[in-house]
């Protein structure tokens, strides 16, 4: 009996023309995708999440040393703590956030009244389901309300450069 004779009589057996396990099948193929799909989705919240964390810190800490420091005590020190406060407890290392002051008029020194302090964070995010990091980075600018009465500010330069 050769093999089309073969293939002919088990066509016409019931059991190999039903079509019931196809959608289970095809289930089976498309579910690491979808679980895949939402790994990532649920990681890239999180991401989003820490970002705005991180930025709405980083917009404290600027805004902490644009009104509050005038009156001679301000530092560097000063700012990053407010930042690491205000991050929710995602940033817990101040070797993550820069402060700096930039002589925007010109005239030395760089904590006159029209001036700016400029903060940054640079935090890496690891992802939980994946091998892989990104950095997770925020900038902000604001202007100084009062001539800073502190000597030495370390200078910086703008979100932009």
């Amino acid at each position: 009996m050769g093999f089309k004779a073969i293939r002919r009589r088990l066509r016409f057996l019931p059991l190999f023309r039903r079509e019931e396990g196809q959608a289970t099948f095809e289930f089976v193929l498309i579910l690491p995708f979808f679980i895949l799909f939402l790994l990532l989705l649920v990681d890239f919240g999180i991401m989003m999440y820490e970002y705005v964390s991180v930025s709405n810190a980083v917009r404290e800490g600027a805004r902490y040393g644009a009104v509050n420091c005038g009156d001679g005590t301000c530092s560097v020190a000063l700012v990053q703590d407010r930042v690491l406060k205000r991050s929710g407890g995602i940033l817990s290392n101040t070797g993550e956030v820069t402060v700096g002051w930039v002589d925007n008029d010109g005239k030395a020194p760089n904590s006159n009244r029209g001036d700016s302090v400029v903060v940054r964070v640079k935090h890496p995010y690891k992802f939980l389901f994946f091998p892989a990091s990104i950095d997770v980075v925020s900038c902000a600018d604001m202007r100084l309300e009062q001539t800073d009465k502190t000597s030495g500010l370390p200078s910086g330069s703008g979100c932009g450069g």
